[in-house]
């Protein structure tokens, strides 16, 4: 067996719908990758918009992105979060060809902030749809394996930014465009086509459970006469198998759930680690540890590649409140760890301060594959099924609003405190995992008090 054909089979989705969303998401990210690596180019060169004002669009639309969940989570419980998934991918598509037409700031500002607004709305109804189109053994490794090949699909979309810039043609650009707007059309088909391959699943599944039950009664039959019980499995009437679990809720909404509330603020805070990874790396390596500014760039490529690695390997053992709570701890270790490498590294001889850089980022790396895995299932386990897309929503509001605040605060803060600034974020990351284990630790008990957390809100 090949390496790739290893890599193939630990990293890709088990079901073949999960195949089918992995696809999706994988040319997803891609695109992604392109957009991100040259189309800041394009507007300032092409359309003489100034780099201060692309920030300001920037940072607009990440504000409509914080808020546009919390329209489409409620939207997704009534109608389905496949539907407008697919709904909000094909807006993405749109707003990549209007990019083409583009020929003002004003047009700019609004069509980034569709797309923005497109794409946070959609990042947590997928995993609502990973939750309905795959078995609990097999739910979070999907979304493992969906967050894997995503960086790896980055990393393919900024090499090909790369051949884009170096042509430096308006043309070249406008080709970019197109091609996103054709990629998230076939993201679309492929979420579409992943839904119907899981409804055959579950079709089969049911047959086969029925078949059994046939023949089960048949040798009751012969042997005596024939008591039915009632089903214990969903599977008969066509429906995955349901996870034991508190009895299902009323709909309500997850503003008056107190405890979420909690582990949404918490995670808010323990997402700081991309900001250190994306933002504060590259300038630490420069003016605090007196490295060359390719250091930071192999950095973060050891981060991708390490996380397409792994990411699979460690979502395998987080199921259930329970696991996740300890892999959360684990994650803060991590973190804190990589906080103190930070602080003794800062201004000492480059001897010393790359290879401890690569061990901050190597602790920073395994704690946000553990707080990845641990916040996908908590976030899952805690959201009452008939409300899961505006749960979701909700809970992804965190990283929106840590892209907002998150580069400012390691950058006007952290960065000059030295010690204190690390010493501080190494708190910050301690009090957040223990209000997410003091706030989700009913979700970790025996059912029956699951089910009277739940009630009581």
């Amino acid at each position: 067996m090949t390496m790739l054909t290893f890599l193939t089979r630990a990293v890709l989705p088990r079901s073949r719908q999960g195949r089918l969303v992995a696809a999706g998401a994988a040319a997803d990210s891609v695109a992604n990758g392109l957009f991100l690596a040259a189309a800041t180019l394009y507007f300032v060169e092409y359309l003489s918009v100034s780099a201060v004002a692309v920030g300001g669009a920037i940072a607009v639309a990440n504000v409509v992105g914080l808020v546009s969940p919390t329209v489409f989570g409620p939207l997704a419980d009534r109608l389905g979060a496949r539907r407008v998934y697919v709904g909000l991918t094909l807006v993405r598509a749109a707003g990549f060809a209007a990019y083409a037409f583009v020929t003002d700031y004003a047009g700019y500002l609004a069509v980034s902030c569709v797309v923005t607004g497109a794409l946070r709305a959609g990042q947590p109804l997928l995993q609502v749809i990973v939750g309905e189109f795959e078995t609990d053994e097999e739910r979070t490794r999907t979304m493992g394996s969906l967050r894997a090949i995503s960086n790896a699909g980055l990393t393919v979309g900024f090499l090909l930014a790369a051949v884009v810039q170096a042509a430096d043609s308006r043309a070249g650009f406008i080709g970019l465009f197109a091609f996103n707007a054709v990629v998230f059309v076939a993201v679309g088909r492929a979420v579409v086509a992943a839904g119907r391959a899981a409804d055959a699943a579950r079709a089969k599944a049911g047959a086969e459970a029925g078949a059994k039950a046939v023949a089960a009664d048949a040798g009751a039959t012969r042997s005596g006469p024939v008591v039915r019980e009632a089903p214990e499995s969903s599977l008969q009437t066509g429906q995955a198998p349901a996870r034991p679990g508190p009895a299902a809720p009323l709909r309500r909404s997850p503003y008056r759930d107190r405890r979420f509330l909690l582990v949404c603020v918490a995670n808010t805070v323990l997402h700081l680690h991309d900001c250190v990874l994306f933002v504060l790396l590259p300038l630490w390596t420069v003016q605090r540890a007196g490295l060359p500014e390719s250091v930071s760039s192999a950095l973060l490529a050891v981060n991708t590649v390490l996380t397409v690695v792994f990411q699979v390997t460690v979502a395998r053992h987080a199921r259930g409140a329970a696991r996740s709570l300890r892999m959360l701890r684990l994650a803060c270790l991590f973190l804190v760890l990589a906080c103190a490498v930070f602080a003794g590294a800062a201004d000492r001889s480059p001897l010393v301060a790359l290879p401890a850089a690569a061990l901050a980022v190597l602790l920073l790396t395994a704690g946000e594959n553990l707080h990845a895995v641990a916040r996908w299932e908590l976030s899952y386990e805690m959201s009452p099924p008939q409300a899961r897309a505006r749960y979701l929503s909700v809970f992804s509001m965190g990283q929106s609003a840590q892209l907002i605040a998150g580069p400012f605060l390691v950058t006007a803060f952290l960065l000059p405190g030295g010690v204190l600034g690390w010493l501080l974020l190494a708190l910050l990351f301690l009090a957040a995992t223990a209000t997410i284990c003091l706030a989700a630790r009913p979700y970790a008990a025996p059912t029956q008090i699951r089910a009277h957390v739940r009630s009581s809100g």
